[in-house]
């Protein structure tokens, strides 16, 4: 049987159990879906995914880290983090962040970091399902503050393949990167094209 979802290796944050990955396995078989390239064995990360132009790009998303059993944490308003929605968030491990702390951003999720031996950081460096000029540097300024390296996902509804693209190295300087980073994305295929945001479109 081909395998959908790869082996996640020890160092990885993970998630779940034997059944319940085996759930999720199924249900991505069922839809046709798989999970390509190598996951990096890494204990900490910023993941980006893109193209992010439809919320079926986090159903899927989410259904393909149940799968591998790959624990990722998102970020949420901290105002949405109460009843009844705690519990959800908990389980989808949705991380309250404070805009309004006199700790930015930044150096909320560098605590954040600091304080797991194993954290993977999960982001749509997009920001938005509709097509936009740029990318958000938010996911770049995090890893580069945290010392920690970019995994890139992409999304390929054409072939219906979720791929891990690479890994990539913060130097600190956004502008030249980001092209180097976008350049790991050029076979990718949104699920909405006329959404593509600006810089995945002059690839």
């Amino acid at each position: 049987m081909t395998q959908i979802v790869p082996v996640l290796g020890e160092n990885i944050p993970q998630r779940g159990t034997v059944w319940s990955r085996q759930f999720w396995t199924n249900l991505v078989r069922l839809q046709g879906w798989k999970v390509l390239g190598e996951v990096p064995n890494i204990p900490k990360a910023v993941m980006i995914g893109a193209p992010h132009t439809s919320n079926q790009d986090g159903v899927i998303g989410l259904q393909m880290v149940l799968a591998m059993g790959l624990e990722i944490h998102l970020m949420a308003k901290n105002s949405l983090y109460r009843p009844p929605f705690r519990a959800a968030m908990d389980w989808l491990k949705m991380m309250p962040i404070d805009r309004t702390s006199s700790h930015g951003l930044v150096e909320q999720m560098c605590h954040a970091f600091d304080s797991h031996d194993k954290f993977w950081l999960g982001l749509a460096p997009e920001g938005t399902r509709d097509s936009s000029e740029t990318w958000k540097s938010g996911f770049y300024r995090i890893a580069y503050a945290a010392k920690v390296p970019i995994v890139m996902v992409g999304f390929d509804f054409k072939n219906k393949n979720v791929k891990f693209l690479g890994c990539f190295e913060a130097s600190g300087n956004f502008d030249a990167d980001l092209p180097k980073i976008l350049a790991f994305y050029k076979n990718t295929s949104p699920a909405n094209p006329e959404r593509l945001s600006k810089p995945l479109r002059m690839l």
